[in-house]
């Protein structure tokens, strides 16, 4: 019995292990002895519901086409706003580069500084004027005496290089003919101050025009100056005259003054009847008109 019993036990003890593994793998199929089927089963089962309802081929195009359909609005919307507003930029800058290097032809390629000699001619058009402000008894306010001369002629030459000439560069002024709005002053100055009759000119000896460019300017307008020796009275300085010059293609024209005392020439004051006071600073005016000549 011993024996007999021994040998039962272990036969029966695996059926119900086998009976209870299959019981919950597949409730509803009523075949005990199937044994390789259920372990299959079980692990496809838990397996379908989860894979389908994230890998549907139908279910991801729908949710795809229901999302594209916002964001193209919303990007055409965007797009266009700052389109709009930097349009308009590009032409406002590219005008403003509009600056070109003034030029102009000269009727006389020689005056392009290729001549031997530039010759700057004043012609008859050239004015000569004095002023000395002085204040009359009978007046309440000063005023200016003005005398004017067209006797004025000569030349300011330069070289090649536009060094000045000074043996060849000479202004000369006829003070014979100044005359001012009274005759009283005019003779003072011809019998005292000028001494017109001893001499007759005023002139000018140019040594040097700084600021000047070279080859001269065809067009525009520049101040420049103009260094010589003076000579009236009889007496000779050195003046220097500030001018403003206007160029064209073949001539120049413009306004050059200088001041200096009386003392500087040697000449005494104006003293007449009713004259209460002389300012002791003699202007010089030149309004010049000359046409540049270039010769060998």
């Amino acid at each position: 019995m011993s024996a007999c019993g021994g040998a039962d036990e272990p036969s029966t003890k695996p059926a119900p292990a086998l009976a209870a593994t299959a019981t919950p793998e597949r409730q509803a199929d009523p075949t005990p002895g199937v044994t390789q089927p259920p372990t299959p089963t079980a692990t496809a089962s838990p397996t379908p519901p989860s894979v389908p309802s994230s890998k549907q081929p139908n279910a991801p195009s729908d949710t795809a086409e229901a999302t594209p359909t916002p964001p193209p609005t919303v990007a055409a919307t965007a797009t266009t706003v700052p389109t709009a507003t930097f349009t308009p930029v590009p032409p406002t800058i590219t005008p403003v580069p509009t600056d070109t290097p003034s030029s102009c032809s000269r009727s006389n390629p020689a005056l392009s500084g290729s001549a031997g000699r530039v010759a700057i001619e004043l012609s008859g058009n050239s004015i000569g004027r004095f002023r000395v402000r002085e204040q009359f008894a009978r007046v309440s306010l000063p005023n200016d005496a003005v005398g004017t001369t067209r006797e004025v002629s000569g030349s300011v030459v330069f070289d090649g290089s536009g060094t000045v000439l000074p043996g060849e560069s000479k202004i000369t002024v006829g003070l014979l003919s100044l005359i001012s709005d009274e005759d009283e002053r005019d003779e003072f100055l011809r019998t005292n101050s000028l001494q017109s009759e001893k001499f007759p000119l005023a002139e000018l000896v140019v040594r040097e025009t700084p600021g000047l460019p070279w080859p001269i300017l065809c067009q525009g307008e520049m101040e420049i100056q103009l260094v010589g020796d003076m000579t009236v009275h009889g007496v000779t300085s050195q003046l220097t005259w500030n001018a403003t010059v206007q160029f064209s293609p073949n001539a120049v024209k413009g306004l050059m003054k200088t001041n200096f005392p009386f003392s500087t020439f040697d000449m005494k004051k104006p003293k007449k009847l009713f004259l209460l006071s002389v300012d002791d600073n003699i202007r010089l005016e030149l309004q010049f008109d000359a046409p540049i000549v270039a010769g060998p």
